[in-house]
């Protein structure tokens, strides 16, 4: 009999998105010029920010505080999706599956989010997002499925 990780990916959703701010506030406290992240201010610190550092570090540090809260953001629907497929006592392999999809692409999505600074590469940034919303919309088809049969 397989090992259940589903429950632990909604941890793991919750480690990569605070993974990727601890990165963005490295980014700010790392740049020089005496400038560092303001942990007792944390929202309204970004016009203070934009004046004090070069721009291509502030918008790194943008992005990666904007990818921790898409993060934050999914995180209920993916774990709702995730105990819907418990409730409805999905296979282990089928919701083991899921949620190394969902991890997969929360990772390859918060670098994507990170590094590319262009229109036209965003795309792909996007695609992987979308990726990770199939995760979703499956396991919640499959657990409506299951419950109603």
């Amino acid at each position: 009999m397989s090992y259940n990780w589903s429950l632990l990916s909604i941890l793991g959703t919750w480690g990569i998105s605070m993974g990727v701010h601890t990165y963005g506030v490295a980014v700010v406290n790392t740049a020089g010029r005496n400038v560092y992240f303001d942990n007792a201010n944390p929202r309204n610190q970004w016009d203070d920010l934009r004046a004090q550092l070069p721009p291509d570090v502030f918008a790194r540090s943008q992005r990666a505080q904007a990818a921790s809260d898409n993060g934050l953001e999914i995180l209920g629907f993916w774990g709702l999706a995730v105990l819907a497929g418990n409730l409805a006592q999905l296979p282990i392999k089928s919701l083991n599956d899921h949620a190394l999809i969902f991890l997969g692409s929360r990772v390859l999505y918060s670098i994507l989010y990170v590094n590319i600074s262009t229109l036209k590469l965003s795309a792909l940034r996007s695609l992987v997002w979308g990726v990770g919303i199939a995760a979703i919309s499956n396991l919640l088809w499959q657990s409506t499925v299951a419950l109603n049969a």
